[in-house]
């Protein structure tokens, strides 16, 4: 789950690297990437389209976003309904790190 709260004001580039991050994922475990934003659908859209994301983007109001995770954007890796970790995007771990500490241990259980 990516927060990005203000698409006008997020970091591009650590988006960027999240959508890197994504299609690793995604290719590996076939896991599914949500952006949550309370920017516009064009703002969106714009950032969707310059980036490539591979996201599907819903819209929520900024405060429960900030509440979420204050980084702009952020992340949040959930399974199964539940908060696992949450990331600022300066903090984030690599796929490799991810896979190791979660992904594959979460497949390997299911």
């Amino acid at each position: 789950l990516i927060v990005a709260w203000d698409l006008e004001k997020t970091n591009t580039e650590a988006l960027r690297k999240i959508n890197a991050l994504v299609m690793n994922a995604a290719e590996a475990y076939n896991v599914r990437a949500v952006l949550l934003t309370a920017s516009s659908t064009q703002e969106a859209e714009r950032i969707s389209d310059e980036l490539n994301l591979l996201t599907e983007i819903f819209y929520a109001d900024a405060v429960p976003l900030k509440s979420m995770v204050r980084a702009n954007p952020g992340v949040l890796l959930m399974q199964h309904g539940t908060v696992i970790d949450k990331w600022h995007y300066n903090t984030l771990p690599d796929f490799d790190t991810l896979d190791q500490l979660y992904f594959s241990k979460a497949y390997q259980d299911e």
